[in-house]
């Protein structure tokens, strides 16, 4: 009966568990992250796994201590290990509705769900942003309408409506 008893505790141990309290790691070809709450969209809240699919391999890079926004470290989908300068990489871009590609605030090329495109990169295009017609530029901080100076990450769940439905393939 211990036996049972340890082999049932021992399978638990392994099993998925709270992805959230082992965010961010790579899990073969899996990008895995948590985020707690969003402060730009879009974004949703909860656990995401990424497959790290189309020419991508994952990669966990540090956060920028220094920057209030991007200071967590992630899990990322990238397309080059090599370090890219965002400030001087075009803007990223669309790849359909679904996923957007470009050099992140992260320093690396990686390609993520438009669902979690906020917390990535400092510019997000419109198509993950529902067609914003500005591009992007303020990443869904402000748009300088009344409520400037506000997140228009969508609804209380992070923005979710901002990034269309969740299928398999834009994270989980």
């Amino acid at each position: 009966m211990l036996f049972l008893a340890s082999f049932v505790l021992l399978a638990s141990a392994c099993s998925d568990g709270d992805l959230c309290a082992q965010a961010p790691r790579c899990d073969d070809s899996e990008a895995i992250n948590c985020e707690t709450g969003c402060t730009v969209g879009p974004c949703s809240t909860g656990p995401t796994v990424q497959e790290c699919n189309e020419g991508t391999s994952c990669t966990v890079i540090p956060g920028d201590r220094e920057d209030a926004r991007f200071y967590r470290s992630r899990a990322v989908c990238a397309k080059s290990l090599s370090a890219c300068d965002p400030a001087a990489a075009p803007p990223p871009v669309c790849e359909g509705e679904r996923f957007v590609t470009g050099c992140s605030a992260y320093r690396r090329d990686i390609r993520v769900p438009c669902s979690q495109a906020g917390l990535y990169f400092a510019q997000v295009p419109a198509c993950c942003r529902g067609g914003a017609a500005d591009g992007g530029a303020d990443a869904g901080t402000a748009d300088g309408g009344s409520d400037a100076g506000t997140p228009d990450a969508g609804t209380g769940d992070g923005g979710i409506p901002d990034a269309g439905g969740t299928r398999a393939d834009a994270g989980r």
